[in-house]
């Protein structure tokens, strides 16, 4: 990951990074219908793997501060506690 990218992952509040998370979540779901009916599109083929890193970067990056956000960013040296002690959807403060 880039240090600028990293620097404004850092920067970001608990509710701005989730919503990132979010954001390229759906992106990707998105693109992936497309692709389903696109195969041969380069240029999708390629905002899906820019989406995909950028999940994967913003997911990590929210985990390491706030915890786990899904069971696909629990943390290896924690495992499966670190999942099961965060809060239930309807424990978690209201945003």
């Amino acid at each position: 990951m880039s240090e600028m990218r990293q620097q404004s992952l850092a920067a970001m509040g608990k509710a701005e990074l989730q919503r990132k998370v979010q954001a390229h979540c759906f992106m990707m779901r998105d693109l992936a219908l497309y692709l389903d009916t696109h195969p041969t599109d380069e240029k999708a083929l390629a905002e899906y793997l820019k989406h995909k890193e950028a999940y994967a970067q913003s997911g990590e990056a929210y985990s390491r501060r706030f915890g786990a956000l899904t069971m696909m960013h629990i943390d290896e040296e924690d495992g499966w506690v670190s999942w099961s002690n965060t809060p239930w959807p309807w424990e978690k403060e209201a945003n």
